[in-house]
């Protein structure tokens, strides 16, 4: 952190969450699915002392104890000085609504309690501990857990990352706080400077330890940090993706033009942001299908998600092709492919492949369909001659052909091939060039089309052979589990599959340290 953190973070002392007469406006006015919430419970997930630390559950429609749902658990914010639990209560309905387990955690805070905001950050290990030690009662997975909060509630979320922490002396450490996903708003990141010292007693030490983005490696959990392009806390934003950026790791951007802090509180940007913390959710295949909160019309003031139109795909003026001009680096079967005028196509259905193994990279390229068209992108090759089920293959189809659109969504363009489907279909009519960038970072790939962030997967979910986390049928030519694939092999393109040819051009790729 430099210097201007001390100008910038004097807000951060009288940091106040949306009061309770906001909260009821929201729930008034707020265009949600439902007006009936889902069904609340709240329970005591630790005491300290005599005080007992509540979190409240919201149960989804048709919910059973025997479920394995995702779940989100949120922190509110208030300076780690105040807050209530109550501030996450529109997000935590919508959530609900949409499938997911949502809880909202009670902690202790310094004007209630007397606690320095380590104790915060330890009673937030606690609930996430609790989640996972009582998750078949609860009815999630373990293992699909979301972190949120909101600017104190937002620190607490991130601490969840860290592997080490603060802890209390009656928890399980054997029980990980690290969550699969992670939705900070307007969140603080580090307690590595003067001002927040102040907070910790001058306490370097501790300092370090409660501030998330020392601990940013590249097995961080894919994150959406979202904040006004007003906010003064936004520097730990911007530290926090340039570092993600630098690591290959997905830190999604959401800004809020012309906003300032707690934006996200209030109407319209309360639905605004629920739908963008939708789409990043569907993209982690936490949710299925389309948002279904509606946005109200208001004169004055935009939203701007730099996740989508601003970062998605990258800039890759400087990068080098995968392959040279005159195929001299590739491996294909003689007379199949041709590149003339920057095209690349293939006469028949072979693959054309690298010579070099690549691990962690982003590959960016324009691909064009015809109709009816079934082709790929292969990563992580380790046999050419019997790739299908030794690599991974990120779709390239026609989606507006009838065998296609009928065909599991899984089949469809931007999913992991029998794996993953996408969020969304993004490809264009055949014809028409189409922007695709894959990110690999070990067992994490990223796929973005056409201006979208349409799949995300962590290979280590996939420990099956026979059916995806989800529950649905893995073909069976795929028979060997993701989680046990290796995470570096030679890059492959597939050529004229099922009878339609695809062309490509711009193939680039950035080697990732």
């Amino acid at each position: 952190m430099n210097g201007t953190i001390k100008r910038t973070l004097r807000m951060v002392m009288r940091v106040c969450p949306c009061s309770l007469a906001a909260i009821i406006l929201l729930l008034n006015g707020a265009a949600f699915a439902s007006s009936t919430g889902p069904a609340v419970k709240t329970m005591t997930y630790k005491t300290v002392g005599d005080k007992e630390l509540k979190i409240h559950v919201h149960y989804p429609s048709g919910w059973k104890a025997s479920d394995r749902r995702p779940a989100i658990i949120f922190f509110f914010g208030g300076g780690w000085t105040g807050g209530r639990v109550e501030q996450f209560r529109p997000q935590a309905e919508y959530l609900a609504g949409r499938g997911l387990l949502a809880a909202r955690a009670d902690y202790r805070v310094k004007s209630r309690d007397g606690v320095t905001p380590d104790k915060c950050v330890e009673d937030a290990r606690s609930a996430v501990r609790w989640m996972r030690q009582n998750a078949e009662q609860l009815g999630v997975d373990p293992q699909k857990l979301i972190a949120s909060g909101g600017s104190a509630g937002g620190h607490l979320a991130a601490c969840m990352m860290i592997p080490k922490s603060v802890e209390a002396d009656a928890d399980d450490l054997s029980i990980s706080t690290i969550p699969q996903a992670m939705v900070l708003f307007n969140p603080v990141l580090s307690f590595e400077n003067d001002q927040l010292l102040e907070r910790l007693k001058g306490d370097e030490q501790l300092a370090r330890r409660i501030s998330p983005t020392r601990y940013l490696d590249k097995n961080a959990p894919p994150a959406l940090i979202l904040f006004g392009t007003n906010d003064r806390l936004k520097i730990f934003g911007d530290e926090y993706w340039k570092k993600a950026e630098a690591l290959g790791v997905r830190a999604d951007k959401y800004l809020a033009e012309g906003q300032g802090h707690g934006f996200f509180n209030r109407s319209p940007w309360t639905e605004r942001t629920l739908i963008a913390v939708d789409r990043f959710l569907a993209s982690l295949g936490f949710l299925k299908g389309e948002p279904t909160v509606t946005v109200p019309e208001v004169t004055g003031g935009r939203a701007r998600t730099s996740s989508v139109r601003d970062k998605t795909h990258p800039n890759t003026r400087n990068w080098p092709g995968l392959f040279a001009s005159d195929l001299s680096n590739a491996v294909f079967p003689e007379g199949i492919w041709t590149l003339e005028d920057r095209v690349l196509t293939a006469s028949e259905d072979q693959a054309i492949w690298t010579k070099k193994d690549y691990d962690n990279f982003v590959l960016d390229l324009e691909f064009k369909t015809a109709s009816g068209t079934n082709s790929g992108v292969v990563v992580y090759c380790t046999d050419m001659k019997n790739w299908i089920p030794n690599s991974v293959e990120i779709q390239i189809a026609d989606d507006f052909a009838e065998q296609w659109a009928k065909s599991p969504k899984t089949w469809q363009c931007g999913a992991i091939f029998g794996h993953l489907a996408p969020a969304k279909s993004m490809v264009k009519k055949p014809g028409r060039w189409n922007r695709l960038t894959i990110k690999c970072v070990g067992e994490k790939i990223d796929v973005a089309l056409n201006d979208e962030h349409v799949t995300s997967m962590d290979m280590r979910l996939w420990t099956s052979a026979k059916t995806n986390p989800d529950g649905s049928e893995i073909p069976s030519w795929l028979n060997k589990p993701l989680a046990e694939h290796p995470t570096k092999g030679r890059i492959g393109l597939q050529g004229k599959h099922a009878g339609a040819p695809i062309w490509f051009r711009n193939i680039k790729i950035k080697e990732l340290k």
